[in-house]
């Protein structure tokens, strides 16, 4: 459906992104993962036509819209804030962009099918609300249903849960995938946050220093990193001379014994579980184990692989 080929982005001499080729399938969610800086929201720009590239094609429903402007292509961007109209009723937000979009209806299918997509989100009995009396979490649902509006063939969002506390965060992201794949919305979704990721993509495209590292369903992401770059953001474990150990592999013991030492750096308590982040000096990696043993901060310990790893190629 979407194929983005071998696509570039630079600023005067320096390299945004470079060699980014990917496939997404309709209907797909896709989370493009990486730290800040690595050219996320600049790729999801040129996606959408705000941006120009320059170089690489892009291709929606076998057609190349790469020289196509922002307004003529089917794609919509959401972005880290709901930008809603403040002196717009919630109603009047969503009717914005099929009133004076390219996709003009009669003022009577615009009322119809607005208030049909605000009962979708769960907003109608807000529609004559406005911005102000909304929480984050009902702007961004009334952000969404002006961006539906539209009909694009791929929704883009840009981290749109940013600037929600974590627990409102949490409960929206999961809203909104399965929102999104009940409507058979295709999507990419940029965050620099892990977990954010794997909750709402089907694939997982990872990036670092502007280049895609890997790509791939989460599960194979973070139990098979491609190389030390993909295991350091995305998977709990160690990479050691190109070979992955995961957390479940590795275990704590007296601190004279064991492959590797280890210090304490501090407990993590979740799922009913007791974990530690310890620091390994020989390898200057820091891994999360579980253990029901209680360890003390900045204690020395051993840590031993018990499992063998997986090979990986940076």
């Amino acid at each position: 459906m979407l194929n983005l080929i071998q696509l570039e982005k630079k600023f005067h001499q320096e390299t945004i992104f470079q060699n980014i080729s990917a496939e997404i399938n309709e209907g797909d969610i896709v989370s493009i993962v990486g730290p800040s800086g690595c050219g996320k929201t600049t790729l999801l720009r040129c996606i959408a036509g705000l941006t120009k590239m320059s170089s690489g094609r892009i291709e929606l429903h076998g057609k190349d819209i790469t020289a196509e402007k922002a307004e003529k292509r089917p794609v919509v961007l959401m972005f880290q804030e709901a930008l809603l109209f403040p002196h717009l009723t919630v109603i009047q937000n969503v009717l914005y962009g099929v009133k004076y979009g390219k996709r003009r209806l009669s003022s009577k299918d615009r009322e119809n099918q607005a208030q049909k997509m605000l009962k979708k989100v769960e907003m109608l009995e807000w529609k004559d609300k406005y911005p102000s009396q909304l929480s984050g979490g009902q702007q961004q649902r009334v952000s969404l249903a002006r961006a539906l509006m539209l009909q694009p063939s791929v929704l883009l969002l840009d981290e749109p849960f940013s600037s929600l506390d974590a627990h409102l965060r949490q409960s929206l992201r999961l809203w909104v995938r399965r929102f999104l794949k009940e409507e058979g919305v295709t999507a990419l979704f940029v965050t620099h946050d892990r977990e954010e990721a794997v909750v709402m993509g089907d694939r997982l495209i990872v990036m670092k220093d502007g280049i895609l590292q890997q790509e791939g369903i989460p599960g194979e992401v973070y139990s098979h990193p491609a190389n030390a770059s993909v295991a350091g953001f995305m998977s709990d474990g160690i990479y050691v001379d190109g070979v992955f150990y995961s957390a479940a592999s590795l275990t704590m013991t007296g601190a004279k014994s064991g492959a590797y030492k280890g210090i304490i750096e501090h407990p993590l308590y979740a799922y009913g579980y007791s974990f530690y982040r310890v620091y390994l000096p020989e390898l200057k990696q820091s891994v999360v184990i579980r253990s029901d043993m209680q360890w003390r901060e900045a204690e020395e310990t051993a840590v031993t692989v018990v499992q063998k790893g997986s090979v990986s190629s940076d």
